[in-house]
């Protein structure tokens, strides 16, 4: 058995939409940073695909299943309330 001892490289970004779409697209998220009180900065596992799947999505030519995103909208807002409530926010 191989161990690995390498960290996973990490992407950050805080417009929610974004993170919303990385997730409906199959990004794996790795938590949820909220060192600033007035902004929620989403850190997901990167690859090589990010780089040119956010600028799609910022350009308009990004595709994704209505009912992923809406499920991925469902599980992030409930992901950063729940992180909330349980720090005392």
């Amino acid at each position: 058995m191989k161990i690995q001892d390498e960290k996973k490289s990490e992407f950050i970004l805080s417009d929610f939409y974004a993170a919303v779409f990385l997730r409906s697209v199959g990004f794996d998220l790795v938590g949820i940073n909220r060192t600033d009180p007035h902004r929620f900065r989403f850190i997901f596992e990167d690859t090589s695909l990010r780089e040119q799947l956010i600028g799609d999505f910022f350009a308009g030519r990004a595709v994704v299943e209505p009912r992923r995103f809406v499920a991925a909208i469902k599980e992030l807002k409930s992901l950063m309330y729940s992180d909330a409530l349980s720090e005392g926010i």
